[in-house]
């Protein structure tokens, strides 16, 4: 049996989405270059969607994938990597909330983390929404960083008082949210989804991937956000 290659799991993994790079073509935050193969362009029109790999499908959405619409039987699944400290990401979060209300008795949509390495307060924004997520308050944590990141995003101190106040602000078991705020376990999880994102050839943020093609979403038109998912249900 021949050996793989070092970083061709990578690249299997790459040819499988199929369409245009976000980063760089619409309002994205872009990561810094990277040496993994990268990602195959191909014209939208007239490309039919192609069914995804089991294998990229379970880099895309992990077992225990942060959910904000979740429906029994979903009829696609969009996965939405970014960055919290990213302006385009906030930008987006209003779109997927108003996609989680037209489309979710349809559609799973997973949130990932994406930290880019020149947000440096990134990492901890996403470690305090992982830690509200084991209370069930994913989606309220993430507006509520979104909605204040202008008060944090530059800040040299006191980022992790200033997360706490959010959590407290929301109701939450200070006990619980400050353990798990803290705990290996949340920040692996938060690095492993920065690991995948790398391994599937991401740009950029934010990143959004349905029936394992890469959408070019544009943060601020609805539009080019629901005229995929309109594409995939048929409708």
């Amino acid at each position: 049996m021949r050996s793989q290659k070092p970083g061709s799991t990578a690249k299997t993994l790459l040819a499988s989405l199929s369409l245009v790079v976000a980063a760089g073509m619409l309002g994205a935050c872009a990561a810094p270059s990277s040496s993994s193969a990268p990602v195959p362009s191909a014209s939208a029109a007239g490309t039919a969607p192609a069914t995804p790999s089991a294998a990229l499908m379970a880099k895309l959405v992990p077992t225990d994938a942060r959910t904000l619409t979740d429906p029994a039987k979903p009829k696609t699944t969009l996965v939405l990597f970014t960055d919290y400290q990213c302006p385009y990401c906030a930008k987006m979060d209003t779109l997927i909330e108003r996609a989680t209300k037209e489309y979710g008795s349809q559609v799973r949509i997973v949130v990932r983390n994406f930290p880019l390495p020149m947000h440096q307060n990134a990492p901890l924004a996403a470690k305090a929404v992982e830690a509200a997520a084991e209370q069930g308050a994913l989606e309220k944590m993430g507006h509520l960083v979104f909605s204040k990141q202008a008060d944090w995003a530059k800040s040299t101190s006191g980022q992790a008082e200033t997360f706490t106040g959010y959590a407290r602000k929301l109701g939450l078991n200070m006990d619980r949210f400050n353990k798990d705020f803290t705990s290996p376990a949340i920040a692996n999880r938060v690095q492993r989804d920065l690991d995948d994102a790398k391994e599937l050839g991401l740009r950029g943020t934010p990143s959004l991937v349905l029936e394992g093609q890469l959408l070019p979403v544009d943060s601020s038109d609805y539009n080019t956000l629901k005229a995929p998912l309109d594409e995939v249900l048929g409708k």
